[in-house]
């Protein structure tokens, strides 16, 4: 009986063991939880308002690294365009320089004014000492007053006495008397003449520069000169040597890429001016 109990007993001992190591099999409640207990899906771990916030970061990034090339290209753009008109501007000082002895020079700059409204910028020149003035159309027509400086300083406000569109011709008076002028030439250009231009290019005032005539195009209507020309020119007698007007420039050519000619300068002949305005020039 003894013997029986024995191994009734070791029978339940190996049964109780096999029943302990299947459980720790299933699952083992003391151990190392496993891996997969680490790991979240990212979009469970991170909400709505979380994943909102990374996008905006996201954008504003974007947005400021694009401002940033932007500026960039501003910043390079206007210095080369700086450094331009700074050579531009030293260039015409330099070729008005060597006109500060000139006596004809001299008394032609005194006939050339600068016009201005809200607009614009120009130039115009005296051709009656009681005040009247050419210049361009384009130069006059805009919004506001036209204010006209003389080259002591003095400041007067134009009326349009007549004005053509098409030659781009404009005849202003101001309220003065005894004003030095401009004679008109009788005889208009000539092929390869030498020219001086003189005007109010750029931000410069009482600019002289120099050139020759080219041809004249279309039935006379357009006079072609080398003299380089600038914004604010526009309205700027075409002198002869003998300082007498034979054109008023209102334009200059714009090359193409592969053109290998340069810009030139455009105007008016004087023969356009005086027929246009005879009833005005003549009285």
């Amino acid at each position: 009986m003894s013997r029986h109990r024995d191994d009734s007993d070791e029978t339940k001992k190996d049964q109780l063991d096999e029943d302990i190591m299947e459980n720790n099999t299933e699952e083992d409640p003391y151990g190392e939880p496993p891996l997969e207990d680490f790991l979240f899906d990212e979009e469970e771990e991170e909400g709505p308002e979380i994943l909102e916030q990374k996008r905006k970061r996201k954008q504003f990034i974007i947005r400021s690294i694009a401002i940033g090339i932007s500026l960039l290209l501003v910043v390079n753009v206007l210095s080369i365009w700086l450094n331009v008109f700074s050579l531009d501007s030293l260039k015409l000082l330099r070729g008005t320089e060597q006109y500060s002895e000139d006596e004809m020079v001299q008394n032609s700059m005194e006939s050339v004014v600068l016009i201005q409204n809200q607009q614009s910028r120009g130039t115009g020149f005296i051709v009656s000492s009681e005040g009247l003035i050419v210049s361009n159309d384009h130069v006059v027509d805009g919004g506001g007053p036209l204010a006209v400086t003389l080259p002591s300083g003095e400041q007067y406000v134009a009326e349009i006495v007549d004005s053509d569109e098409g030659l781009d011709l404009a005849l202003l008076e101001i309220e003065a008397d005894g004003l030095p002028y401009l004679p008109l030439s009788d005889v208009g250009a000539e092929r390869d003449e030498r020219i001086l231009v003189i005007g109010n290019p750029l931000t410069q005032q009482q600019i002289v520069n120099e050139g020759e005539v080219l041809d004249q195009q279309e039935g006379f209507e357009i006079l072609r000169i080398s003299a380089p020309i600038y914004g604010g020119h526009s309205g700027s007698p075409v002198l002869t040597e003998a300082g007498e007007v034979i054109g008023v420039v209102y334009a200059r050519t714009v090359p193409g890429l592969f053109d290998e000619e340069p810009s030139r300068g455009l105007a008016v002949p004087i023969e356009k001016v005086k027929t246009r305005f005879a009833e005005y020039l003549n009285e």
